[in-house]
């Protein structure tokens, strides 16, 4: 009755042990193996049947525990597998990201700087061609003024030349100096257009003394008079020249001007064309490195959950294993020392077995 006491204090302890969920063998039980071990003893069955009871309890839970084992390093391997996995899918993504955003960021900051540079640009081929019809305006306006001007050089040559003639025609007796007063005056016109009233004074003031002498013909201050007016045609055709001169060298000076804002403003078109080209490029490069971020970080959002759940679960399978290791190693401790207690009690048995039957082989031979 102490032996059976005994095993019910076992039974207790091995039900009141921390049991896994995770159950390799339901065929298993100590209590049936506690039943029958009680059961043989009650029936004085010999130590071996009981022992051997025993025997296959602790090789069933040796041989759950190697199948645990195969699995569990199974497991091992993959959850290894797939840390390993994870760890460089997460590594990658986040080296992508790294490197996506350092891109976008360069892109965007050369974007900005562009935009700027291409405002300034315009505003410069703005003002070339603001400056360029400035100067197309001045030179039409220099054109006309020189038409104009050139054409009172020309009258006031012409009326000259119309003195000289009448002049001529007053020497040879046939003309009139009436004519000599309508062509002074054609010549104070043309002298005041052309600015020259200067060289035209002492012409004038021969005509004068000409109509006083009028009646009283002196050929000499016909002679006279007619070299003023070849020295005078002579000053206004030079200052024509001159005038002519100086407007070629205005018209050159324009046509450098102009070929010169010409060239800026094609080098400015040029580089407004190439700003251009390279926010287009920009622009398709922050498309390109926010589409390239955006998935990389969905890339190590996704792969960080997965290694998360990954290692939750392998911890998962760890625990199981350890609680389940542990809970039959407390099985077999238990089955040991059951083996013992009935490898005792029956060496007790024998004990008294022996004591009685010396007592009784006294009782005989008294």
């Amino acid at each position: 009755m102490k032996l059976i006491a005994t095993l019910l204090v076992v039974l207790v302890c091995v039900s009141a042990a921390p049991r896994n969920p995770f159950d390799y063998s339901k065929k298993r039980s100590l209590t049936a193996v506690m039943a029958e071990v009680e059961a043989k003893l009650s029936n004085k069955s010999p130590l071996d049947a009981i022992l051997n009871v025993l025997r296959d309890f602790r090789d069933a839970v040796n041989t759950e525990q190697v199948n645990h084992d195969e699995i569990y390093n199974t497991q091992q391997a993959e959850c290894a597998s797939e840390n390993e996995f994870r760890s460089r899918q997460v590594q990658d993504a986040q080296t992508v990201l790294r490197d996506s955003t350092a891109a976008l960021n360069v892109c965007n900051t050369s974007k900005i700087r562009t935009t700027n540079v291409q405002e300034v640009n315009q505003q410069q081929y703005f003002s070339a061609q603001e400056h360029l019809t400035s100067v197309l305006s001045a030179a039409e306006s220099e054109a006309g003024y020189f038409k104009r001007r050139g054409r009172d050089y020309e009258d006031a040559l012409h009326a000259i030349d119309e003195a000289q003639d009448i002049l001529a025609t007053i020497y040879s007796g046939s003309g009139s100096f009436a004519e000599i007063s309508r062509v002074s005056k054609s010549m104070l016109q043309t002298a005041f257009n052309i600015k020259e009233t200067a060289k035209f004074a002492p012409i004038f003031y021969a005509f004068a003394q000409l109509a006083a002498q009028e009646g009283q013909l002196d050929e000499s201050a016909l002679e006279r008079v007619a070299q003023l007016l070849d020295t005078l045609r002579s000053n206004i055709q030079e200052a024509y020249n001159d005038y002519a001169s100086s407007n070629a060298a205005s018209v050159a000076a324009f046509n450098d001007q102009k070929e010169r804002i010409g060239q800026t403003i094609a080098r400015l078109e040029a580089q407004n064309e190439r700003l251009q080209n390279k926010l287009t490029n920009l622009v398709q490069c922050i498309g390109t490195q926010s589409a390239i971020a955006q998935t990389a970080s969905g890339k190590l959002q996704r792969n960080q959950q997965l290694w998360d759940q990954a290692q939750t679960l392998c911890s998962t399978f760890s625990n199981e294993y350890n609680y389940a290791t542990q809970a039959r190693r407390n099985e077999l401790q238990l089955v040991a020392q059951l083996e013992e207690m009935v490898a005792e009690r029956f060496d007790q048995v024998e004990d008294q077995n022996h004591e009685r039957n010396q007592r009784l082989a006294s009782s005989v031979g008294f």
